[in-house]
């Protein structure tokens, strides 16, 4: 499944993505309206590849991400509405996003307004990858427990990454 990565430059870069994935560094100059569109049209030259994942990586904490400009928080996630139509899956991985009522309400928030199901973790996050001479592989696993949030308000898990 071909994969948008948003990275924000602040986290270091030292993985390798997966061949499928393309990574948007965004740095902290960055506004969120301008990663939107660039991620729309990144959207736009794959909509035909079939499903289309978002990944974000970056710091966060309950109910934060600190990614770009002002970051996300439940306040401003409307700015990625633009980005309804296209992804099928969204997953989060930054510190603690997911916990307790903030961070739940914030990945349930932004399941509805990119009409897709938003996993998030609600412990610290790292590299889990294996080194490379590279880099460290991004295997796309999250470190301890995490929830999925559907767009209908549901909450699944805690679940685990094998």
């Amino acid at each position: 499944m071909p994969t948008l990565t948003w990275k924000d430059s602040r986290v270091i870069a030292k993985d390798v993505a997966p061949w499928d994935t393309t990574v948007m560094l965004v740095s902290p100059t960055t506004p969120i309206a301008e990663m939107v569109l660039d991620s729309k049209s990144w959207c736009e030259e794959h909509k035909e590849s079939g499903s289309l994942n978002l990944m974000i990586y970056c710091h966060g904490s309950p109910a934060y991400l600190q990614i770009g400009k002002e970051g996300l928080m439940s306040w401003n996630l409307s700015k990625l509405a633009a980005l309804k139509p296209y992804f099928d899956t969204v997953s989060i991985h930054a510190c603690l996003v997911a916990k307790g009522q903030s961070g739940r309400a914030f990945c349930s928030a932004m399941a509805l307004v990119l009409y897709a199901p938003v996993d998030g973790a609600i412990e610290k996050q790292r590299n889990t990858g294996p080194e490379t001479v590279y880099g460290w592989l991004d295997d796309r696993k999250y470190d301890g427990d995490y929830y999925r949030h559907d767009p209908s308000g549901a909450r699944t898990g805690p679940l685990r990454s094998l």
